[in-house]
């Protein structure tokens, strides 16, 4: 009978294996050299969209971007620098740029285009219980993160990350707790301004 014929069996297709047209990548500041080499080999085209900031770089990134993507093998770059920064409020920013300009001068630090009315916060780390509390209460909407203090456990629209893991996101407040324990060089910098360009509208720092 036909199904007792033996057939060998089809696996299914890696669909991230490529090749592709084109690569869009996010984050790019933190890929290694052989993590864009695997990204190269899937794209014979050589067609990428690559978005980065050297003020995030954990690990560091001396070089220019055209510098950087020239040397793992791309043409015909073409920069385009974002200046423009619709998130982070003016009154946080005059905090963080300080903060990465120690580490890297030339970070490419955007201009906000806005101002929360609310200003930068200093507080004493017993206080981060209280401050969360009122925020709630006052603020029927929205989301909030206590950045930097592992044993926050979280609650009901707040989070409780790291600097590392808070990348990327945004959140109405942010707590910023013991931000001298994130290290020291350049690490240590980009992790504070990355945890305090996370707040939309107030940042709180517990000292």
């Amino acid at each position: 009978m036909l199904d007792e014929v033996d057939t060998v069996p089809v696996e299914d297709p890696d669909v991230l294996a490529g090749p592709f047209a084109h690569i869009v990548v996010d984050e790019a500041q933190e890929l290694t050299d052989a993590q864009w080499r695997m990204l190269l080999q899937r794209c014979p085209s050589r067609s990428f969209t690559v978005v980065g900031d050297r003020a995030q770089a954990r690990h560091g990134f001396r070089e220019e971007w055209a510098q950087r993507l020239e040397r793992i093998g791309l043409r015909d770059v073409r920069v385009a620098s974002l200046r423009i920064n619709y998130r982070t409020p003016e009154e946080v920013m005059e905090v963080a740029e300080p903060v990465i300009r120690a580490a890297i001068p030339d970070a490419n630090v955007p201009t906000s285009v806005r101002s929360s009315g609310v200003p930068v916060t200093y507080a004493a780390a017993s206080d981060r219980d209280g401050i969360i509390a009122d925020w709630l209460e006052s603020h029927a909407d929205g989301v909030a993160c206590v950045i930097g203090d592992p044993t926050f456990a979280g609650a009901p629209r707040v989070r409780s990350l790291s600097p590392e893991e808070a990348k990327g996101l945004e959140f109405d407040l942010v707590v910023l707790v013991d931000r001298e324990g994130f290290g020291s060089g350049v690490t240590g910098a980009v992790d504070r301004y990355v945890a305090m360009t996370r707040a939309t509208e107030r940042l709180v720092v517990l000292e």
